[in-house]
């Protein structure tokens, strides 16, 4: 059986992904060299003979042809300056992520790539949950949403990935007896953090919010934090018990301007970014697994339920978007779904 024959290359016409039957052409024009997409080989063929043509008889290229595509890493520029732009809170894990996405996709032209190509690319980074790989996803498809409302790209391929499935999650919460070791190893290591750690079991906000927290959103007279939520423009407001409000109290006297609240003991009092790496260390001198520092907002919320607080309060105090996020924690309280119950014992059928 005779063997296909390939076909005779043509210098300037190549196929930039091997077997993917999208054909592309590179000529030069004013001593700058254009890339064009042709489709199939032969028609990639045919425009790069015209364009060639063009060139030769001085015939100017459409100026959104002689324009460098936009590529990932421009969306990615512009997506950060928008957001910077519009004060948004979650800024520095939306450039965070963003900075990744551009690192490891930033070359690609933004209008050449395909659904799968981003859904293999997520699949790829294994040491990812799935609920990081859709915060990725978000941030990549949010970056393609301001382009196309500047007319930067013509499509959204982000929105044909199917989103991961996250489960319930693991509510992981800390136990009393964790509670007093990991203090003690805050306490000897840290001492600075403590009011931090002690300010995250009383309000259960999330770590960007709390490290975000600026003193403009304290209302000492008042004893409440308002809380804006990072993605739209409605807020809460957390009562501050008095454990909370003698911590607050305390940062106040002390704090050297009116911006952050929580400041760093050690770097001339510039706001604290981040503390993981001092928290993890606190974490293995106090021999406490699994554990990280959201999971100090699920003690928040499992102590409330515990304690008896109905869950729409409870959910109004965790900023939850839906009642049937906070349902999770439901089943911290069985003792009230004891007493429902047994109220059917009281109901006489006659």
């Amino acid at each position: 059986m005779a063997q296909k024959k390939t076909p005779a290359k043509i210098r300037g016409v190549y196929e930039r992904d091997r077997g993917s039957g999208v054909w592309w052409i590179r000529f030069a024009e004013d001593g700058k060299v254009r890339r064009e997409k042709g489709g199939r080989r032969s028609d990639a063929v045919a425009l790069y003979q015209k364009r060639k043509a063009d060139v030769r008889a001085g015939i100017k290229l459409p100026s959104i042809l002689r324009q460098r595509p936009v590529s990932i890493s421009d969306l990615g520029e512009e997506a950060k300056k928008w957001y910077k732009d519009h004060g948004k809170r979650d800024l520095r894990t939306f450039i965070g992520r963003m900075d990744l996405i551009m690192k490891e996709l930033g070359g690609r032209p933004a209008d050449s790539v395909k659904p799968k190509e981003i859904d293999d690319w997520l699949s790829g980074h294994l040491e990812w949950s799935p609920a990081t790989k859709n915060r990725y996803k978000t941030v990549l498809s949010k970056a393609y949403q301001l382009g196309l409302s500047g007319d930067r790209v013509s499509r959204n391929p982000v929105r044909s990935v199917e989103r991961r499935n996250e489960g319930d999650g693991r509510i992981r919460y800390l136990r009393p007896d964790e509670e007093v070791r990991l203090k003690a190893a805050i306490a000897r290591r840290y001492p600075g953090h403590m009011p931090a750690l002690v300010f995250a079991l009383h309000t259960g906000l999330r770590k960007s919010e709390q490290f975000g927290l600026r003193w403009c959103d304290v209302d000492m007279n008042r004893r409440v934090i308002i809380v804006p939520h990072p993605k739209n423009n409605r807020s809460r407001e957390i009562t501050m018990n008095e454990t909370c409000f003698a911590v607050v109290e305390n940062l106040y006297k002390n704090r050297p301007d009116d911006d952050r609240v929580f400041r760093s003991d050690r770097y001339k009092k510039r706001p604290i970014a981040d503390i993981k790496k001092a928290f993890e260390n606190a974490l293995k001198e106090a021999k406490i697994e699994h554990f990280t520092w959201h999971c100090l907002r699920h003690t928040f919320i499992t102590r409330l339920v515990q304690a008896g607080v109905d869950l729409r309060t409870v959910q109004y105090l965790a900023g939850h978007q839906s009642l049937a996020m906070t349902g999770r924690y439901s089943h911290f309280a069985p003792g009230l779904n004891q007493a429902a119950v047994r109220r059917l014992d009281q109901v006489v059928f006659n």
